[in-house]
């Protein structure tokens, strides 16, 4: 056995030299032809080969057909040994298959035909091709802008090119971060899968030969997105029922449009990235009304709001401020959505959805209502310090001694348009604030004029400050403004100094 297979090699190399034309020995009784010239096969499929036989004798002549592959990966369907009549012909159809993909090269196939120790050589090449899937999948009308308001729909479509049915063994989806997908699958059942829960059975399906079947697919946003496109992947395992070698895996990915709902169509109207800007903005304008409007310390003059400046050069401050007051909210809005509602930190720098522009417009007006606070606070504080230690226009004389208590340096006698008067305070504006000098009247014999003598001489107003203040609560002295001196305390635009120390307060004589 082993000789004629080695010899049945040698006339098959021989063939392919040929270039694949017919080889006959001078002796051989039988023709032989082989059709088509070549053939494909994929791993696992097979074709006809037909095998034309004549008898070229006017004798009957047994044949014997043997199949010779050049690699084990080809088998073919075995002919039994027969006769042929005188000048008969005679067809025989073999099949030819592809068991593996072997060497993934071209294979040579030759049959040699022995009929009176004779023989004859035909051959044909199987080419190699790879082996095409069972079933081809497309995703058509991928969903375009799809936000948490409004989910896209999209279609799945599978089909196949093979003349038998194909099974469809398992149908699964990895959709994109923060998105539910759901498919329809054949018999309506709907599968759902997001990234925290997977689908619970996989579609499973079987498709007609040539057919196609299209499957209904809707996806939606949950809770805040990366605005971008993304892929959704889809799993397709099928095989031909009852042919493992068949079976195959196939990933297809849909891109998905993710968006937050309303943001493009802001970007689209503003032409910057809404959360650079919004928060800012929304902390500098309502910051700058309450302050305005409804600070219970401060009063802008109406001349002061009619020298407001140009519109460009305020836009231009309140959007750079904006931006400003942007990145610090950035940080902050992590805190705030921790620390309070929704209480689990929402950073919209990574991903966001319409929940967060909500937030970020509370959140905004909140930490602008903070900065209204302070402001007023600061305001009541500065407007009580002021009422307790800065001489006004129109203060009685104890109410300027107890403004004036804590001061540890003596006074500046002036004059104002001709009359004394005592220099209490200069603003920055060259503007200078004068009162008359106390006079303090008590009895002759009272030890309190000894005592007020004392603390002036001394430079001791806080203690001058509480002595009168006890003194007038038991009526036992009283306060007025020199005659003599300016008529009450006020602001003076020019004075004239006469000497650069002297008391506050006199006892009357």
């Amino acid at each position: 056995m082993g000789l004629p297979r080695a010899l049945a090699r040698v006339f098959a190399v021989a063939w392919l030299l040929s270039l694949g034309a017919p080889v006959m020995a001078a002796e051989a009784p039988v023709t032989v032809s082989i059709a088509p010239a070549q053939i494909a096969l994929a791993p696992g499929r097979s074709a006809v080969v037909l095998v034309s036989l004549a008898n070229t004798t006017d004798k009957r002549v047994p044949v014997t057909v043997k199949a010779v592959a050049a690699e084990d990966s080809v088998i073919t369907s075995p002919v039994a040994p027969f006769e042929l009549a005188p000048g008969q012909s005679r067809t025989e159809a073999v099949t030819v298959t592809r068991r593996s993909e072997g060497s993934g090269q071209d294979v040579g196939l030759s049959f040699v035909v022995d009929s009176r120790a004779a023989s004859a050589v035909a051959g044909t090449t199987v080419k190699a091709v790879p082996n095409p899937p069972p079933v081809t999948v497309t995703a058509e009308a991928g969903p375009d802008r799809v936000n948490e308001n409004r989910p896209g729909s999209a279609t799945l479509v599978i089909g196949t090119d093979r003349e038998g049915p194909v099974r469809v063994t398992a149908l699964s989806v990895v959709p994109p971060p923060h998105t539910w997908l759901e498919v329809t699958c054949p018999g309506g059942r709907v599968a759902r899968w997001d990234e925290n829960r997977p689908a619970g059975q996989p579609c499973a399906f079987d498709l007609a030969p040539r057919s196609t079947m299209s499957l209904p697919v809707r996806l939606g946003t949950e809770g805040a997105v990366v605005p971008g496109t993304r892929p959704a992947l889809f799993h397709i395992s099928a095989q031909e029922p009852g042919r493992v070698e068949t079976a195959v895996s196939l990933v297809v990915t849909m891109p998905v449009t993710l968006e937050v709902f309303g943001e493009s169509d802001i970007l689209q109207a503003l032409g910057v990235p809404v959360f650079l800007v919004l928060p800012g903005v929304i902390i500098v304008l309502t910051t700058g009304f309450l302050v305005r409007r409804c600070s219970p310390w401060r009063r802008r003059p109406a001349a002061e709001a009619e020298q407001a400046g140009s519109v460009v050069a305020a836009a231009t401050r309140t959007a750079v401020l904006g931006v400003l007051l942007s990145l610090g909210m950035a940080k902050l809005y992590p805190v705030l959505t921790a620390w309070f509602w929704p209480g689990e930190p929402r950073d919209y720098t990574r991903e966001h959805g319409f929940l967060d522009f909500y937030l970020v417009f509370g959140y905004s007006f909140a930490v602008a209502a903070a900065f209204w606070v302070l402001v007023a606070v600061g305001d009541g504080l500065r407007a009580l310090w002021s009422a307790v230690r800065v001489p006004v226009p129109g203060d009685a004389p104890l109410v300027l001694l107890r403004k004036l208590s804590l001061r540890t340096t003596r006074f500046t006698l002036v004059d104002v348009a001709g009359a004394p008067g005592v220099l209490v305070r200069r603003s920055r504006a060259g503007e200078s604030l004068v009162a008359p000098r106390i006079v303090v009247s008590t009895a002759a014999d009272s030890p309190l004029r000894t005592r007020v003598e004392d603390f002036v001489s001394d430079d001791k107003p806080l203690r001058l400050c509480l002595t009168l203040t006890w003194a007038l609560w038991r009526k036992r002295a009283e306060l007025t403004y020199r005659s003599t001196d300016i008529d009450q305390v006020r602001r003076a635009p020019e004075v004239t100094i006469r000497t650069l120390r002297t008391g506050i307060a006199q006892i009357a004589e």
